[in-house]
């Protein structure tokens, strides 16, 4: 019998419920009648007299839960009395009945058959009430000798991890099982496919350790058998049996049938693999036959998807799939993709807010077709061939246009772990991108930034390495991410541009209870250049430092650190119509600079960076770190998160100084949906004002007999009438020696807040 106090103010009173133990049961736990006319709150449960297990554990073992505010409410809204978003739990004596059935079992089946557990339920004043399960684990019955018996296990076994449970370890029923089927998965993988182990354990009377004794039967050592398939009707009975990890003939291992499982999976065109033993066909103890049964998909497949996000507005993708290309499971993948969709008419809302305008808000596209051929030398290495061609833009950085070639091997490492190796040739040509090279490169007149800017050739080979081992596809709450990132490209490779570029990233996921998870990101990358085949002004030969504007690092975004917009993190310079710094800004003031100022480059446009003349300009850089944590917790009905987050990070034009880190912190909302959460983040930027330098254009006298009247530079403000001065816009570009303070003012601005809409988590 279990004995239940519920204490009302002062007054205790006793309520005994009778407990079967040795079968399913229940718990009645009634409450004085005044306290059964509402639903009583419940304000904590706590748990007294525990050892064994933590309060953490138990409280996963219960279903009985107090009311919560998700982490970073309690600490804001809840903290001031506001109830929105309050996980509300309320008393059930009959759920505290199964919990006291469940802890009790919990502790039995590890070994403490003594375990008494005295659930208190306390009134409190405001209706609410506070829940204690009192635990008397007693002494647990303990392993006093390990034995084996039977069989001798083979001398090559490796028990190292076998034994979750050891000499003085609590009699751990559920460790014992897991003991067993280990020993028996060890056994099997070693050949022998009838391999049985028993476990039994024998306690003395009036003794608190029990002896366990294994009696271990090997049988005979087995190989595998003839293969059967089943189901197949368009892939060849040869490709499936040529992708298995065993032959027939080979020593027997349980784990390569797993292996063939998910070898078979990795052909698109499989829906469902079942491999196993085929016992109907046995006709030898040594000799294990094999049945595979496939389930094939469809021939042909087409599917679209769509998303969005602040910087390239919306996107569209959409893939026709042919998933047995003349036979042997072959694929070809046609694929098209335009994004920037919208992006000139939305780019003035939170949707679009970080979209490129003119050239950079135009529809970008990428198209291709893709040839892959499964099993090429091995049943775990692929060959990939594809072509394609696309236009690309960064906002304020470039426009490139290319097209070129895919050529690739993809080997599977294990479950969800790949390697990819590829090289990849392409012709590529710079659009809108002037500014970008004369202040990354110097390469300020036509003909240096027509050398860059124009056809060029980039033929890196790449080697990747990635690992998914998270629970959840776009919501993990546990496992980790990992990719690892090589790239390399020299002129014996058919490439203009020689460089070594090397990035990782790692992601880290944590369930703290049900509805919290902690998110941690590390990427980091560095580029060491190595030369690049042209010739610029006063330059010959090879010139270093150069590497391609779409292969430097980029920093801020929705998927960055998100105090900032897309790519303004890092190195960057300021670009203004050279006729801005001439102009009078006002009738009777005068122009920033004069014309010989900009000729000899020692004009200051310091007086004109609060307006919004100045173009913020991104160049890239060499290095990169950024390290991200995130709570993400629910709001309601798992429909609705929030997440409170931190990011570090900075881009340094060539090598690392982490004292230059920039912080941002920042929360946001998700709407979970079927296609993975809709995103909104706020974050904040601590960013220093910065002296940037200032590109613009050179000008040059007026020349009556190569330009027209109307070339003439007006200074004029407004609407006042026209001004015209001697010089014209040249067509080269000019680099400002004085350098712009910019920025916002130190201390807090709301200018400092960045929005972030997205689709999918950010890591």
């Amino acid at each position: 019998m279990q004995t239940v106090q519920i204490v009302d103010g002062s007054t205790v009173a006793t309520v005994v419920a009778v407990v079967l133990m040795a079968s399913p049961c229940a718990v009645s736990i009634p409450l004085p009648l005044a306290a059964q006319s509402a639903r009583e709150e419940i304000a904590s449960v706590d748990f007294v007299g525990n050892e064994a297990f933590s309060d953490t554990e138990l409280r996963r073992a219960v279903l009985t839960r107090a009311s919560s505010c998700p982490f970073i409410l309690a600490v804001t809204t809840c903290a001031l009395g506001i109830e929105w978003g309050r996980d509300r739990s309320y008393f059930s004596p009959r759920t505290l009945g199964h919990d006291v059935e469940g802890l009790t079992t919990l502790y039995r089946a590890h070994g403490f058959r003594a375990i008494d557990v005295q659930p208190e339920v306390e009134l409190r004043g405001d209706s609410s009430v506070a829940i204690t399960f009192r635990i008397e684990e007693g002494t647990p019955f303990r392993v006093g000798s390990i034995e084996f018996e039977g069989d001798s296990l083979p001398a090559e076994l490796d028990l190292e991890g076998t034994f979750p449970i050891g000499v003085g370890d609590p009699l751990s029923f559920l460790l014992l099982r897991e003991t067993t089927d280990s020993l028996t998965l060890r056994l099997r993988n070693q050949g022998y496919a009838s391999a049985e182990v028993f476990q039994r354990f024998f306690r003395a009377a009036e003794s608190d350790s029990a002896s366990v004794t294994y009696r271990v039967v090997l049988g005979p050592l087995t190989t595998f058998g003839p293969v059967r398939v089943t189901g197949n009707e368009l892939l060849d009975s040869s490709l499936i049996l040529n992708r298995l990890p065993f032959r027939e003939g080979e020593l027997f291992r349980e784990s390569r049938i797993r292996d063939a499982q998910r070898s078979l999976h990795e052909l698109d065109i499989v829906a469902r693999a079942v491999v196993g033993r085929d016992t109907s066909r046995i006709e030898s103890d040594s000799v294990m036959p094999i049945i595979v049964e496939v389930v094939e998909g469809d021939a042909h497949r087409v599917r679209m998807e769509g998303g969005g996000n602040s910087a390239e507005c919306f996107n569209f993708e959409g893939r026709w799939t042919s998933r047995n290309f003349f036979g042997g499971g072959r694929t070809v993948r046609a694929r098209a993709r335009v994004s920037n969709l919208l992006a000139s008419s939305l780019q003035a809302t939170v949707l679009c807010a970080q979209a490129g305008e003119g050239d950079y808000g135009r529809i970008n596209w990428l198209a291709g077709i893709d040839f892959n051929q499964p099993s090429l030398l091995s049943p775990r290495v692929n060959l990939v061939v594809g072509i394609f061609a696309e236009r690309q833009s960064l906002k304020n950085i470039f426009v490139r246009r290319g097209f070129g070639m895919d050529v690739g091997l993809s080997r599977t490492l294990g479950a969800n772990s790949f390697m990819n190796v590829r090289f990849r040739p392409q012709l590529n040509q710079l659009d809108a991108a002037e500014v970008t090279l004369c202040a990354t490169f110097l390469a300020c007149s036509p003909e240096d930034i027509e050398v860059l800017s124009g056809s060029r050739w980039l033929s890196p080979v790449a080697l990747s390495v990635n690992r998914d081992a998270t629970d959840d596809i776009f919501n993990p709450t546990g496992g980790f991410r990992t990719l690892v990132d090589l790239e390399w490209a020299d002129t014996f490779m058919g490439s203009d541009y020689s460089y070594l570029r090397a990035f990782a990233d790692a992601s880290l996921y944590r369930g703290i209870d049900p509805g919290t998870v902690l998110a941690m990101r590390v990427r980091a990358g560095n580029i060491s250049p190595g030369g690049f085949v042209g010739t610029l002004s006063d330059m010959e030969g090879e010139l270093t430092e150069i590497v391609p504007s779409e292969k430097r690092f980029y920093g801020g975004g929705a998927n960055s650190l998100r105090g900032f917009a897309q790519s303004s993190l890092g190195p960057r310079s300021l670009s203004i119509p050279v006729e801005e710094l001439l102009r009078r800004q006002g009738r009777s003031e005068d122009p920033a600079c004069d014309p010989l100022a900009i000729r000899d480059l020692t004009c200051d446009g310091d007086p004109l960076a609060g307006s919004d003349l100045y173009q913020l300009r991104p160049i890239g850089g060499l290095a990169t770190f950024e390290a991200s944590a995130e709570l993400r917790f629910r709001l309601s009905d798992g429909l609705l998160g929030g997440v409170a987050f931190v990011d570090v990070g900075q881009v340094w034009r060539r090598s690392m100084d982490l004292g230059d880190l920039e912080f941002s912190p920042g929360a946001g909302l998700r709407f979970n949906t079927l296609f993975g959460p809709i995103r909104l983040d706020v974050a904040y930027s601590f960013r220093d004002r910065e002296a940037l330098q200032v590109v613009t254009s050179q000008i040059r006298p007026f020349d009556p007999a190569r330009d027209d009247e109307s070339d003439r530079i007006n200074i004029a403000s407004g609407d006042d009438p026209a001004e015209y001065i001697d010089w014209v816009v040249s067509e080269n570009l000019a680099l400002l020696g004085p350098r712009v303070l910019f920025g916002d003012e130190p201390g807090f601005s709301l200018r400092r807040f960045q929005i972030h809409f997205s689709i999918g988590q950010a890591f």
